[in-house]
């Protein structure tokens, strides 16, 4: 009896490493990049353009990108002169949305959503042609999103944060925009290191 013990448990710790060995089969080292971006190694991030009314935002969400590709570590963050390609971004919308209203005013806001939309693609530096997905499409009047500006595409991102208003809505304000410019860069890492 004690022999097949023995042989039970030695049948089940060879049963478990080989299912343990076999758990990572579809593991792949390495990079992950999309496919049209297979060939970049370097990335050059110019200052952000800023569409908005809002000053800080320009510099808040390309920090940010920038934060956010250094952690990753799929491109190299470098000049121009050295760049494989040019990381184009712009700021196209700050949105504002109420959540909840105050209990004997409806009128005045306690707790907003704030957005951020970042549209971004990558440009070749030397012939300045954008490279990347071909589903990719610049907005135009033929084929905008009637039903929602707020949607996200690949090259287009929409960044996100809940802030509850104290007296002072500027400030309150003012401390949600680098929390939506942090989600909008998550999202922006996302499509172009991993393509999703």
């Amino acid at each position: 009896m004690n022999r097949a013990v023995r042989l039970l448990a030695f049948w089940s710790l060879c049963a478990a490493a080989l299912a343990g060995m076999t758990g990572c089969a579809g593991y792949q080292m390495g990079s992950v990049k999309p496919t049209p971006y297979a060939d970049i190694e370097r990335i050059h991030v110019p200052t952000f353009e800023n569409e908005t009314l809002e000053p800080r935002s320009a510099a808040i969400v390309t920090n940010s990108v920038i934060k956010l590709l250094q952690e990753d570590g799929t491109y190299e963050i470098t000049s121009k002169e050295k760049a494989d390609a040019i990381l184009v971004g712009k700021i196209s919308r700050i949105e504002r949305r109420q959540l909840r209203a105050a209990e004997l005013d409806t009128l005045k806001t306690t707790e907003m959503k704030l957005f951020i939309v970042v549209e971004w693609s990558l440009v070749d530096p030397t012939t300045g042609q954008k490279l990347g997905y071909a589903s990719a499409r610049d907005l135009d009047e033929t084929n905008v999103e009637s039903s929602s500006n707020l949607r996200q595409r690949p090259g287009r991102v929409v960044g996100q944060t809940i802030q509850f208003l104290d007296p002072n809505f500027q400030l309150s304000e003012r401390n949600a925009i680098p929390l939506a410019a942090e989600d909008a860069a998550k999202q922006l890492a996302g499509q172009l290191c991993n393509g999703w």
